[in-house]
């Protein structure tokens, strides 16, 4: 770990300079690499996790022990923070799915100077709301999309990470075996509204993706 500096708070670029200070003295910042664990279900939360670089995955196993991603976090982002907010232990593992940076903020000392600023509690209360919307967007298009909706759905929401993720990485997301996955993009690829070289996925037409969804 090592000590941090004021430019890896621009994700807190609200606060006063003075507030910004404090926040650095409470927080270490911790570099990660691909596929390395940041905490486990179960572990206790003492740190609220800041993403300053990279992409994150929230994730727990069924009960066949088949891996079920919750959530891809993408920086700037927090990691979990209801469970910091809710005092409650992690309700699934999280990892990285590139190199990565993280600020680990001593939760008690943010809780006592800073979390009762309404700047502050707004801040969290959008946070949490977009991870819910997000939540919502993925039951919604898993119960009621068809494989090829939710893959156009999923490419153009996260176009900004598909050089970070490989297709069978997606397939993984979106739970579609990947034989499906594959029959898919090989239609969307004849029909040059994406490219996909080597593993990795480049839309090429906005337009006719689109009309895939909620087609």
């Amino acid at each position: 770990m090592e000590k941090t500096g004021l430019e890896d708070f621009y994700f807190f670029s609200f606060l006063k300079e003075e507030e910004l200070v404090r926040l650095k003295e409470i927080s270490v910042k911790k570099y990660f690499n691909k596929d390395e664990i940041l905490f486990y279900k179960g572990d206790e939360a003492k740190y609220l996790h800041l993403l300053i670089k990279g992409i994150a995955k929230l994730y727990t196993y069924d009960h066949k022990d088949n891996e079920v991603i919750i959530h891809n976090l993408m920086a700037p982002s927090l990691i979990a923070e209801i469970v910091n907010y809710e005092e409650m232990r992690f309700p699934a593992n999280c990892s990285f799915e590139t190199k990565a940076e993280v600020l680990l903020i001593d939760y008690e000392k943010f809780k006592k100077e800073f979390l009762l600023k309404p700047e502050i509690s707004i801040f969290f209360i959008k946070s949490l709301t977009k991870k819910i919307k997000a939540l919502e967007s993925f039951i919604n298009y898993n119960i009621s999309s068809n494989s090829i909706e939710k893959i156009a759905k999923f490419l153009v929401d996260n176009e900004s990470i598909l050089i970070n993720l490989k297709q069978v990485k997606i397939a993984q997301i979106l739970n579609i075996t990947p034989e499906t996955f594959s029959r898919k993009l090989a239609k969307l690829k004849n029909e040059k509204v994406i490219q996909n070289e080597n593993g990795y996925i480049k839309i090429l037409d906005y337009s006719k993706l689109k009309l895939y969804i909620n087609n």
